[in-house]
């Protein structure tokens, strides 16, 4: 361990990436995948998990969410890792910008939206998106990662879609990856058994095709994709892609390969947290080595052991895990100087601050 983070795979150009001008995008989507009972608890009951992700972002921006006088929670109260996110970012004074791929509900902040955004469908009973979408969104967002990695060095790429460890999971499978296992979740208990029934149903209605855009469109939802065209569009541009995340950017990485086999894995890192690492640690690693093998990975080590709320608690307890890029935006703003100690006393503030506030 290196002053609050592990390499565990891999060789990152840490001066160039900490000395470097930084920019972070969060992009954000919705699909209705998320309000099927029991597959997510990113959202106090399932129609919740809708605006979360636009909560997520303007908690992040304002300090509190505009939309609902709420920030998001678990049914029994764990917080938004945006938390970690938000005080990542105030500490190492990164700029940020949120790209809509297609939230449910949109953010009251300025945000960038792709022309074809479009909530995603409930893809055990429906296609995620019309068809030809995917590739609108992905040439979007493509143009979107390369003028913005025109202007800096590092480009972070990280995400907020509830149930999107599903929707992984069957881009994954359609593209041709054993994914049943791959994925995590929020839950201490990932529902595997109804994830997976969720995303056989997608895949049966691909017939075989994996052409990426229409798995995509048939199994995925408007968020993965566009993520595979930002970091793209930002190594096309020559910067160096964080992807912020933590299982679900598997399926972005495949969905890159598929698309650009070419793609420059020597300049991308997945850095996520201690509890995906403790999670899916070995499957990470063993899918970034045979799919992208000059990409590397990092963990933040965040501990919240000794927190005095049982909120924070609860992620020592396998919930939650990682979400809105938390695991990579606390490893640049440790890499950028900030004391791991310092950033999880910073997090117990800003959460005890929201208590006070009744958030």
């Amino acid at each position: 361990m290196v002053k609050g983070f592990e390499v565990i795979y891999g060789d990152i150009p840490l001066d160039k990436i900490r000395y470097g001008k930084t920019l972070a995008l969060y992009a954000i989507g919705s699909t209705m995948t998320s309000t099927i009972p029991n597959i997510s608890i990113a959202g106090a009951m399932p129609i919740a998990t809708l605006f979360t992700p636009a909560l997520d972002v303007e908690y992040v921006h304002y300090g509190k969410p505009v939309t609902l006088d709420i920030i998001p929670t678990t049914p029994t109260g764990i917080p938004t890792p945006a938390i970690i996110t938000r005080v990542s970012l105030q500490l190492s004074r990164t700029p940020f910008i949120i790209v809509n791929t297609g939230s449910y509900i949109t953010p009251k902040m300025p945000v960038i939206d792709l022309p074809s955004r479009c909530v995603g469908g409930r893809i055990d009973v429906e296609d995620a998106l019309p068809r030809g979408t995917s590739k609108k969104l992905f040439e979007e967002a493509r143009s979107v990662g390369y003028m913005l990695g025109s202007a800096t060095d590092v480009v972070l790429v990280g995400e907020s879609i509830p149930s999107g460890t599903t929707t992984a999971m069957a881009i994954l499978q359609g593209l041709g990856y054993n994914a049943y296992n791959l994925v995590s979740s929020s839950m201490k208990n990932n529902p595997v058994d109804l994830k997976r029934l969720v995303a056989n149903k997608a895949i049966e209605r691909l017939k075989s095709s994996r052409d990426p855009f229409t798995v995509n469109d048939v199994a995925g939802d408007p968020l993965h994709i566009s993520v595979a065209g930002l970091a793209l569009g930002a190594l096309e541009a020559e910067s160096f892609v964080i992807l912020a995340g933590g299982t679900q950017m598997l399926a972005a990485i495949a969905l890159m390969k598929a698309v650009s086999p070419e793609f420059r894995q020597d300049r991308m890192i997945l850095a996520t947290t201690r509890w995906i690492v403790m999670d899916k640690g070995r499957e990470i690693t063993s899918f970034i080595k045979s799919v992208a093998p000059q990409m590397s990975i990092v963990y933040s080590y965040l501990d919240f052991s000794d927190a005095s709320f049982d909120g924070l608690r609860a992620y020592e307890e396998g919930f939650v895990k990682e979400g809105v890029g938390a695991g990579g935006t606390a490893f640049l703003a440790i890499l950028k100087g900030i004391e791991v100690t310092d950033l999880v006393k910073a997090i117990y503030i800003e959460y005890e601050r929201l208590v006070r506030q009744g958030g």
